[in-house]
C-alpha cells in the first residue's frame, strides 16, 4: 500500500469580489501588482471589460462600475472607492497593514476618497478611453 506524501490542499471559495476595468492601463498596474499577493485566493477578480455578467448578478451597471471600483465584501456588502480598496487590501500580505492605519487616522480616509475621486473622474481621458453614458 502507497501513501502519497503531498499534502492535502483545501481551497476555500474567495472572501471578497473587486469588480475591475481590465481594459485600463493605469487600473492594471495596481490590480496585476495586487493579484500577484493574492496567493491564498482570497480575491475573486472580476474584469468588467470581460464578464458582464458578473456584473448584473452583482445587480451593478457597466457605468457604474467604470466610474469607481466597486467590492463586495466578506458580509457580501457593496463598498466602492477608497472603502472597496480597503476590503481588498485588508486579503493580502503587506496590504493588510496599511488599512488599520487608513481607517483609523483622522482625515485620511476622506482625504484619500478625494484623491480617488479626482483619479476616477480623470481615468477614461488619460488612458484614451471613451465616457460611458447610461
Amino acid at each position: 500500500m502507497t501513501t502519497s506524501s503531498q499534502p492535502k490542499t483545501t481551497t476555500s471559495p474567495p472572501k471578497v469580489t473587486c469588480f475591475h476595468d481590465g481594459e485600463c492601463p493605469l487600473c492594471n498596474i495596481e490590480i496585476n501588482m495586487m493579484k500577484k499577493f493574492d496567493k491564498a485566493g482570497n480575491i475573486h477578480w472580476v474584469d468588467i471589460s470581460q464578464d458582464k455578467a458578473a456584473l448584473e448578478k452583482a445587480g451593478l451597471t457597466y457605468k457604474q462600475t467604470m466610474d469607481r471600483l466597486h467590492v463586495i465584501d466578506e458580509n457580501q456588502q457593496l463598498q466602492s472607492g477608497v472603502l472597496g480598496f480597503l476590503q481588498v487590501w485588508k486579503q493580502l500580505p503587506y496590504y493588510r497593514r496599511i488599512a488599520p492605519i487608513i481607517e483609523n487616522v483622522p482625515l485620511l480616509l476622506p482625504l484619500m476618497e478625494c484623491c480617488y475621486r479626482i483619479f476616477a473622474r480623470y481615468r477614461l481621458p488619460l488612458t484614451g478611453k471613451k465616457q460611458i453614458k447610461e
